[in-house]
């Protein structure tokens, strides 16, 4: 009987131990996505459009893609922001051109980046060399900039980058937002 007893004892004490983990790992899961720095600590206000900067960095080619850091930089009080941003190559007038970049960073978790004053995050945004298209697959245009937004944090905005783009077939993409200005592809 008491062979029984320190068997029941331990299992008990193990599905204890394991619903503890559990707890303890719900609970930083939660102070993380709140946005806290640690205890007592109050969450960070989400970024907003009026505080942050935006740019597009200098361009680094890699097998046939040029990819450009677009930067974040905040201008006003500590905020977190995550996420990947929309981008949509657009011509003259402002006008789309060819389809928006498509999202490489599908099944990655955001990273919560809490940006300070003058800090910034970047993305990367690539763009494939039309020349790596068939060109009546491709339907290659120049663009004289880039529609940006970052749902939840940045509105439309536009920026200067003179580049080709495909038309018929998406060959520019973004990355998930990092910290620093390099963009996570660049």
């Amino acid at each position: 009987m008491r062979r029984e007893t320190s068997v029941g004892v331990r299992r008990v004490r193990g599905a204890l131990v394991v619903v503890l983990s559990m707890l303890i790992v719900l609970a930083l899961a939660t102070v993380m996505s709140a946005g806290t720095s640690g205890a007592g600590a109050s969450p960070v206000a989400r970024c907003t459009s009026a505080q942050l900067r935006v740019s597009i960095g200098r361009a680094n080619g890699a097998a046939g893609t040029i990819y450009y850091p677009i930067v974040f930089t905040n201008e006003g009080a500590r905020c977190a922001i995550w996420g990947v941003p929309s981008v949509q190559p657009v011509g003259v007038g402002r006008r789309p051109v060819g389809p928006p970049a498509t999202n490489a960073s599908v099944g990655q978790m955001p990273r919560h980046l809490v940006v300070g004053l003058r800090q910034s995050v970047s993305a990367g945004f690539g763009v494939a060399e039309t020349g790596n298209y068939p060109a009546a697959r491709c339907g290659a245009r120049s663009i004289v900039g880039v529609r940006i937004s970052v749902a939840g944090f940045v509105g439309t905005t536009v920026r200067p980058l003179r580049t080709s783009v495909c038309t018929r077939v998406a060959s520019t993409h973004t990355q998930l937002l990092v910290a620093g200005t390099s963009g996570a592809g660049a």
